[in-house]
């Protein structure tokens, strides 16, 4: 009798077992993975940390509203903005990690993961200052085109007066595409560029190049410098006792706490509620790209959640084919334009550092 009551518990809880793990497997979403290679130490890991958080905040908020047909996971690596790094963690991405989708952070290293995306059939998301980076079925790049900043920059400059204006700009490939438009805005607008200095990131000493321009007295001086460069042009700055207006386009933002006065051209940060949202979730201030990378988990999410059955995950081409032709996307700049090479243009701003504080400009 024993024997057979031991039996007949047996039966009961396997059978009970069985049933459990089929409750389990019918509740178990497929898995989408979005990897980010994004500077999380070192100079920028202030930028870094802050696209973190905007990722982070974008899950969270798609979580929030139910009923999603699968589950995703952000999977971050750090590059210190280092292209051999990157590249690592990508290869990481690919091969151990399974992703279906890599972010990256401006264009000198979108420029390289573009490649990399196409080659691999990996959905890759941007923001940066380059045209190149949407090139290639699997790109999108979420920024300001390179020739919407060099005009409004051209023209801000054209309203202020200038004539002679001195260039200082980081040598990389990051500027490649606006330089050259940026030089010819600023010769329909009748202003002369005088001197143009590439600063280089083994450079620690800008003395003589910039004691050199001060002596050809331009009106104003355009600057796109990063960390430590920045930091090192501020510190000349003082050193010279030269006392000068100054423009950036997006990257003295890193340093913003050398440049009162700075006038600072950035890609649009986002709807007044979209700010007030993120600032309160994380404790961050909007910068350039917060609004951009929020916008792109969600632009997967909302692909994957529109054509997807929960039941298997839709192809990697059927996600970009429904992102390049959704012209619906809700955008956290109120306004929503991706063109057909998977280039999400958004509005170029100026705005004045004040305190340490950034004041949009009304123009």
């Amino acid at each position: 009798m024993k024997k057979f009551l031991l039996s007949l518990c047996m039966v009961l809880a396997l059978a009970a077992c069985d049933e459990k793990k089929e409750e389990t497997q019918a509740d178990t979403k497929p898995v989408v993975k979005i990897g980010a290679s994004l500077p999380l130490s070192g100079d920028m890991a202030e930028t870094g940390k802050n696209l973190q958080a905007a990722m982070s905040l974008a899950l969270k908020d798609e979580q929030a509203k139910g009923n999603l047909k699968y589950d995703y996971q952000l999977v971050f690596e750090d590059d210190q903005y280092d292209v051999k790094k990157a590249i690592s963690n990508w290869n990481l991405f690919k091969s151990v990690k399974d992703i279906d989708a890599i972010f990256t952070l401006w264009g000198t290293m979108g420029r390289v993961a573009s490649d990399f995306a196409e080659k691999n059939k990996i959905i890759h998301m941007s923001c940066g200052l380059s045209s190149d980076v949407a090139k290639g079925f699997y790109n999108f790049n979420n920024a300001t085109k390179p020739i919407t900043h060099a005009e409004k920059i051209a023209t801000f400059y054209q309203n202020k007066g200038v004539k002679k204006l001195a260039l200082f700009y980081y040598n990389c490939a990051e500027f490649d595409d606006f330089l050259p438009l940026f030089r010819q805005k600023l010769q329909e607008k009748g202003i002369n560029i005088i001197s143009e200095t590439a600063v280089n990131s083994t450079d620690t000493d800008l003395t003589i190049p910039m004691a050199k321009v001060k002596e050809l007295n331009p009106d104003m001086l355009h600057v796109q410098l990063i960390p430590p460069q920045a930091g090192i042009f501020a510190k000349t700055l003082k050193k010279l006792d030269w006392n000068i207006e100054i423009g950036n386009l997006n990257d003295l933002l890193l340093s913003a706490n050398y440049f009162d006065g700075a006038y600072i051209f950035q890609d649009d940060t986002g709807t007044f509620e979209f700010g007030k949202h993120f600032e309160e979730a994380t404790g961050q201030r909007v910068i350039g790209c917060s609004a951009n990378f929020y916008d792109n988990v969600r632009m997967i999410i909302d692909a994957y959640e529109h054509i997807g059955d929960g039941k298997a995950l839709p192809t990697r081409e059927e996600v970009v084919t429904y992102i390049l032709n959704n012209k619906n996307f809700a955008s956290s700049f109120g306004q929503y334009d991706i063109d057909e090479e998977g280039h999400i243009n958004t509005p170029s701003i100026v705005k004045q550092l004040e305190d340490g504080k950034l004041k949009e400009i009304e123009e």
